[in-house]
């Protein structure tokens, strides 16, 4: 599928349902357990915060958490139909507001909001150039944190997975990935310290959950 049949598939209200429908499945269960335990532990740090983007929002899953942590929530999609749905699955939650826009072109000036929070959209972009003007935009747009993920290039999962596609034993394609190294000199030129950035699993999974914060 390419990538534009990819982003009309994710924009679709059938993508939005499908993608409802995913969180109901125990291996998202289970990751979503340990995001929140880490999430839980950098807020202790963060405390409570007066605005935050939500970006991409998807149905809207983080909304509550952030909400529940003091935030008046932005959501943000590129999917005008997950945007939808976020007032669909919350109709009484008040919002900052809602948009649609991509991840590396984030209509928002300097310093918008308190937090900016964007989960499992980096591995989402093929692009190396959009991939780092996508963790740019999330720094630029922050008043003080930044909570993200990105896959990491040199995770298990992603060594293994190009080692099997080298010699023939996959045919699928290598992840879509940043290094340890290139987040943290992204932040360090936008003015960030990263607090913390833990694999969520260091065997299932090449993600790392990133906390930052401007200096």
């Amino acid at each position: 599928m390419t990538l534009p049949e990819r982003l009309a598939q994710y924009h679709a209200a059938e993508g939005a349902e499908e993608y409802f429908d995913e969180y109901t499945k125990f291996h998202r269960k289970l990751s979503d357990r340990r995001e929140h335990k880490l999430l839980d532990g950098y807020f202790e740090r963060v405390g409570k915060v007066t605005t935050a983007l939500d970006l991409p929002c998807g149905w809207g899953r983080y909304m509550p958490y952030l909400r529940s942590h003091g935030a008046e929530v932005l959501e943000a999609d590129y999917s005008g139909s997950m945007v939808q749905k976020v007032a669909e699955v919350f109709p009484e939650t008040p919002l900052l507001g809602r948009m649609r826009c991509f991840g590396h072109r984030i209509p928002l000036e300097d310093k918008a909001v308190e937090l900016v929070f964007s989960m499992r959209l980096s591995h989402h972009l093929p692009d190396p150039v959009v991939r780092r003007e996508h963790v740019e935009e999330l720094f630029r747009v922050a008043e003080r944190w930044v909570i993200f993920t990105y896959f990491d290039r040199a995770s298990l999962k992603n060594v293994i997975r190009r080692a099997r596609t080298a010699i023939g034993l996959s045919k699928k394609h290598p992840k879509n990935t940043l290094s340890r190294a290139q987040v943290r000199e992204i932040a360090k030129n936008a003015g960030f310290k990263i607090h913390e950035d833990p694999m969520l699993f260091v065997v299932g999974s090449g993600h790392r959950l990133v906390l930052a914060e401007r200096v």
